[in-house]
């Protein structure tokens, strides 16, 4: 477990002007205030503190005064009063900014972003450690800047680390410099904080070691908080990483009697809540729901939501486990209900973005504990699906919107599509069925190798394998054993979970028969089903002028002086810009073809892709599975000679696609990208669709050039006839698996997938020769009538003169 690095500042002396007796009860107050807080006795701290503040007062010592302030802050975040800690640390800022001492400025920003951060309150604990980081960098004394400096970074880190993003976290610890100094306290809770992140990493030998290192320096400098959490941590790794539960045990009361030696609050409830899990896999129940309840009351009465629903889940388990199975609902709701109401506050997309990572556990024990009822809740177990999976995705394209209700998205559905959405936990599959008209539910729970037959068919598929039937038949046995027959589905839309992401469901065969998915239906998928309900951007238009544009495209980008990003050779496509010049043709209309040179950045973001019914990228992609920050499309030069321009995903996402009937990458891998545990994949296809494409076309592994070109030819000619998306997509697949090529392996084209509903064809383009017809014929009209006008007007009299 993370913590934020708390702060404690030494008093100053006091005026030279100020009596010297007040000066020497200042100062011994100040000693026995930190020393008393340093071993743990918070009442006592609090005491000292707020007499050696009334006498700094008294001496108008106002810098050492917010220290004393400070003092009484931390004392009171030990005891869990997070509101007269906050009073505190707020009242001491006001004295820092009044007598201008930036370095207490710094320290009372970051500690009362701690509070915030104890108390789930993650946006605000967010905005002042920025603050505190700018302060830092601007104003700090060059004696601070460094401690500061490092201080702040570990709270930046630790922030990240609670809300899964680790990998940000380690950047932010990598800015921290070996050299600049530290107190053995603060030199210990970063060691915590490292190895909670080497835990959350696969490294718990490695983080056992920094929490001893960590334990040991608390210890000698008789900082009894920091002891506590590096026991806490200790047990953590034993139980959840080493399985030494006997060891687990030992730390875990180590930290409880030490907690309660010094009524440290938080650090009872922790102890509480970690020794009951353990007691819990032990399986001594009695014994763990009294530690998990004491924990859960006392994390409630003391405002620490991260142990509430930590300690209900575990709480739910147990019930579970005794086939308590209301009272195991009653848990886990509760559970949830608090996850949702710390995410509700979490104002910042950056925030929310892994915040479900290590909370999906919670979610996936209550959608098994109902998909076990009988009948399946299916409505129920939809919504907890969708509740669970790809939020931040869905928050994008609504923002704080619900999850969506069956009933709702059944409305949505066209005739003859079977929506199905899986859910994968530790317990086991969970699968939920739609169409307009009916829904089912069921599920299987996992044993050692459910989740071969999948395996094995990605491996088959992706690498050639001539036996690829076989691993066909076995997962389409696994994966569409609960649908509904497929003979009257023309379409199916996929909403996968974990590894299934990567799974093409057109290659599947359907169970009884020799059949294909792909032979029966078209297929697309969805990173949730929240998506069928998004409020569209722009309407749909049937057909589009030859004067407007049809068809965008960028390939086969020129070769760039330097490519800063590459760690390989870029290799040439030679087939690329015969791809985009096929599509062309197949589509008709005006297109707008940027290749070499002219395959620019500028071209692509500067809002002419808006409304466009088909865009193209024929180019290389580059997905980053660590930082989807760095997931790029390679682009060319802004200038001749110049390093290789970029297409970055967030970019992307900022794009004004509204409008954009489809949007493919015809490059390697571009449907992969970092998998983030109750998020998904954040790939390129989300990107497009949050903006505002209706259509994505990605590729699963790595494409080659010329059966690339021929696939997306095929796919664009489909498109052309006037075939929706996805049935355009399914007849590419079709002609490649009856080429009697080489081709027809599921190599070659199964990695292709299309996300989105893709059910709406694009606009037909009317051709200038239907429009020169049009106009000749109402030229022939407008004689014609003007002929019959002179046939039909009565004759003119004579015209006479006057004489």
């Amino acid at each position: 477990m993370t913590a934020v690095w708390l702060v404690l500042g030494l008093a100053a002396a006091a005026p030279a002007d100020s009596t010297a007796q007040l000066q020497v009860q200042a100062r011994a107050l100040v000693a026995a205030s930190e020393a008393a807080l340093a071993r743990g006795d918070y009442e006592a701290a609090l005491v000292q503190a707020q007499q050696a503040f009334s006498a700094h007062e008294r001496l108008q010592a106002h810098a050492e005064a917010a220290w004393d302030l400070n003092t009484v802050g931390m004392a009171n975040q030990y005891l869990s009063r997070y509101t007269d800690a906050l009073d505190a640390y707020r009242r001491a800022l006001d004295i820092d900014r009044a007598s201008g001492s930036v370095d207490g400025e710094i320290t009372r920003l970051n500690n009362i972003g701690n509070v915030h951060f104890l108390r789930g309150r993650y946006s605000d604990a967010l905005q002042l450690y920025q603050e505190a980081l700018q302060a830092v960098q601007t104003r700090a004394t060059d004696k601070a800047r460094a401690r500061l400096r490092r201080m702040t970074l570990s709270n930046l880190a630790a922030l990240n680390q609670r809300l899964g993003a680790d990998e940000r976290a380690l950047d932010i610890y990598a800015q921290l410099s070996a050299d600049e100094t530290m107190r053995p306290n603060e030199e210990a809770q970063l060691l915590v904080n490292q190895g909670a992140l080497m835990r959350r990493l696969g490294d718990p030998v490695k983080a056992l070691g920094l929490y001893r290192s960590a334990q040991q320096l608390f210890a000698r400098a008789a900082h009894r908080d920091g002891e506590i959490s590096a026991w806490r941590n200790i047990g953590i790794a034993y139980a959840l990483d080493l399985n030494d539960y006997s060891r687990a045990l030992e730390a875990f009361d180590t930290a409880l009697r030490l907690a309660r030696e010094s009524d440290n609050e938080r650090g009872k409830v922790q102890a509480l809540l970690y020794r009951g899990e353990v007691l819990r896999r032990l399986n001594r129940a009695p014994d763990a729901l009294d530690d998990l309840q004491r924990a859960f009351t006392a994390a409630a009465a003391t405002g620490l939501v991260e142990d509430q629903w930590k300690a209900l889940y575990s709480i739910g388990l147990l019930h579970d486990a005794a086939g308590e199975r209301s009272a195991a609902r009653d848990a886990l709701e509760r559970a949830i209900a608090t996850i949702e109401s710390v995410r509700s506050d979490l104002r910042s997309v950056a925030l929310r973005s892994e915040f479900l990572a290590d909370k999906r556990d919670v979610y996936d024990a209550l959608i098994w504990l109902r998909a076990g009822e009988r009948p399946a809740p299916v409505g129920d177990l939809f919504r907890l699906m969708e509740q669970s999976r790809a939020r931040t995705w869905q928050d994008r394209l609504q923002a704080n919107a619900a999850p969506p209700s069956l009933t709702a998205v059944q409305a949505r559905l066209a005739a003859g599509t079977l929506l199905v959405e899986y859910s994968v936990g530790a317990q086991g599959t969970t699968v939920v069925w739609a169409t307009r008209s009916g829904a089912g539910a069921a599920s299987h729970a996992s044993h050692g190798d459910a989740a071969r037959p999948i395996d094995l068919l990605a491996r088959a598929v992706q690498h050639g394998d001539a036996e690829w039937r076989t691993a066909s038949a076995a997962a389409g046995a696994v994966l569409l054993r609960d649908l509904p027959p497929l003979d009257r589905i023309a379409h199916l839309q996929i909403v996968a979970d974990t590894a299934l992401q990567f799974v093409p469901f057109e290659v599947l065969t359907v169970p009884g028969s020799r059949d294909l998915v792909i032979e029966r239906a078209a297929v697309s998928y969805l990173p949730s089903a929240a998506y069928l309900l998004r409020p569209r951007r722009t309407a749909g238009r049937r057909s589009v002028w030859p004067w407007q544009r049809a068809f965008v495209a960028f390939g086969d980008p020129a070769p760039a002086a330097a490519y800063p990003l590459e760690t390989r050779p870029i290799a040439p496509l030679p087939y690329a810009r015969q791809e985009v010049e096929r599509v062309a043709g197949e589509l008709g209309g005006r297109s707008e073809v940027h290749v070499g040179d002219d395959a620019r950045k500028a071209l692509a973001v500067d809002g002419r892709l808006r409304a466009v019914p088909l865009v193209l990228f024929s180019t290389h992609a580059i997905t980053d599975t660590r930082d989807p920050d760095r997931s790029r499309i390679l682009l060319a030069p802004e200038k001749p000679g110049a390093p290789a321009d970029y297409l970055f995903l967030r970019e992307i996402e900022d794009l004004d696609l509204a409008g954009v009937g489809v949007v493919a990458l015809s490059a390697c891998s571009t449907e992969r990208g970092k998998v983030v545990r109750g998020e998904g994949v954040e790939g390129f296809s989300r990107a497009l669709l949050a903006a505002g494409a209706a259509t994505a076309v990605t590729t699963l592994w790595d494409v080659a050039d010329r059966p690339a070109a021929e696939f997306m030819t095929q796919f664009s000619f489909g498109l052309g006839r006037g075939e929706a998306p996805a049935g355009a997509m399914r007849s590419a697949k079709l002609r490649f698996i009856r080429s009697g090529q080489a081709w027809a392996h599921p190599l070659d084209w199964a990695g292709y997938v299309l996300t989105g509903e893709g059910l709406e064809p694009l606009p037909r383009v009317i051709p200038w020769q239907l429009l020169a017809a049009i106009a000749v014929f109402a030229g022939v009209l407008v004689i014609v009538a003007l002929r019959a006008a002179v046939l039909e007007s009565p004759s003119r009299p004579p015209r006479h003169t006057a004489g």
